[in-house]
């Protein structure tokens, strides 16, 4: 075996057919990073027999003292399984950072560790790839641990849906509110167009308004403007859009039928006996009427206001290996009865589709599936669309000279400030 440093086209070629490939192993990334964070890039493989077997994008940046931590997102792309290989990229690897004057390596494979059902229970005869973890083990990596929280750098458990079925098929299964979301959308006057980069601007706005109501991280418009210059080719941006005049007749059409069913229970009232059933029916109808009236306000009041439509929610999709993955989703508050979210990872699935994508991953969730989870709700969105959830086998850190003890303690110091 023999490790060697790749060229740009070398590392693409091989990551790209990878098995556990990721956009977080990509060129594209790679050149983001250097633009924005000016982290310098390496690019590393082992060759066996003239043939490339193991490979990972690995970015450097200098923390105090000029001291040099090195970090391989979602890498290596090797065989866990393979101790042989393994251990080999793992000593050349060490020495490779060692003579960059690097003092620790964090990786974060892209490895499952186990799939689970939607409710996130474990199924029979799926084991554990206790394996992988071993191996990393025997090898002086540390493990972060299996965390259940967002509290690594990249999200250990997700929530990815197989697209082993036609669509039509596969939406049959969603949950009966998630359907009933999808088509009330199209009905309410829901629209979803695909971005450019002159819709930069409303996909921050929208993403920092959310970040804030929800207390998650957003990132800055100049972030996704360079992120739209290297990974345009990776990335879709998903609108979704509220059509005045299609808004206004949908209300006034449910408004004018529930008129008629209004009137249907007055002229049966007059001539049945009127019982609890019936007034409670009529009471029903009343608070409709109350509710389609204010809306139909609202829907008037909307059509003069944006006479050309209105962006409401934006989702930020990658192509990541053989999954097309929800990166990030927004909604503006004031809209959200309109349920966007919902026709957004709808023409998600469907360009999955379309591309011939394996799964479609809708990223990050938790692994604690109580409803007094904070985070429950993104879980049980995610949830109707009847997938599994899945685990990776979480983060690693692995020691290169002694400067990682007191990198270790002064993270720990700083970690308690910052709580």
């Amino acid at each position: 075996m023999k490790f060697k440093t790749l060229t740009e086209q070398e590392f693409r070629d091989f990551s790209s057919s990878y098995p556990q490939a990721s956009f977080m192993q990509t060129v594209e990334l790679a050149h983001l990073k250097e633009d924005y964070l000016k982290s310098k890039v390496h690019y590393v493989g082992v060759e066996k027999n003239k043939k490339l077997v193991a490979a990972s994008m690995i970015l450097e940046d200098e923390t105090i003292f000029h001291q040099k931590k090195f970090y391989a997102p979602r890498g290596f792309l090797v065989d866990y399984h393979d101790f042989e290989l393994l251990q080999f990229f793992t000593k050349e690897v060490k020495k490779y950072i060692r003579s960059h004057h690097g003092f620790i390596l964090t990786i974060d494979p892209n490895v499952v560790y186990r799939v689970r059902n939607s409710d996130g229970e474990i199924m029979d005869g799926n084991p554990p790839d206790d394996l992988s973890i071993n191996h990393l083990k025997q090898l002086g990596y540390q493990h972060y641990g299996f965390n259940l929280y967002l509290d690594s750098l990249q999200a250990r458990w997700a929530y990815r849906m197989t697209l082993d079925e036609d669509y039509e098929t596969k939406k049959s299964r969603f949950s009966k509110s998630t359907r009933k979301n999808i088509d009330s959308c199209i009905k309410k006057g829901l629209l979803v167009r695909e971005g450019t980069i002159d819709d930069l601007e409303v996909m921050t706005e929208i993403f920092d308004l959310t970040s804030k109501r929800k207390d998650f991280f957003s990132r800055s418009l100049d972030y996704y403007k360079k992120m739209y210059h290297h990974m345009k080719n990776l990335m879709t941006i998903y609108i979704a859009y509220l059509d005045p005049e299609v808004y206004y007749q949908h209300t006034k059409t449910l408004l004018e039928e529930e008129k008629k069913n209004y009137q249907e229970i007055i002229e049966k009232m007059k001539v049945d006996q009127v019982g609890s059933k019936l007034l409670a029916k009529k009471e029903t109808s009343e608070a409709l009427l109350n509710k389609y009236e204010a809306e139909l306000e609202k829907a008037e009041a909307f059509k003069k206001e944006y006479p050309k439509g209105k962006d409401i929610g934006c989702l930020l999709s990658l192509r990541s290996g053989r999954e097309y993955l929800t990166l990030s989703s927004g909604v503006l508050e004031e809209y959200k009865s309109f349920t966007p979210k919902y026709l957004m990872y709808e023409h998600h699935i469907k360009e999955a589709y379309k591309e011939g994508f394996q799964y479609c991953n809708f990223y990050g969730i938790t692994g604690d599936f109580r409803k007094e989870n904070k985070y429950y709700g993104i879980y049980e969105f995610k949830k109707g669309f009847n997938g599994n959830v899945i685990e990776l086998i979480g983060q690693f850190d692995l020691k290169i000279t002694n400067f990682y003890s007191v990198y270790k303690i002064l993270k720990k110091i700083r970690d308690t400030i910052k709580k």
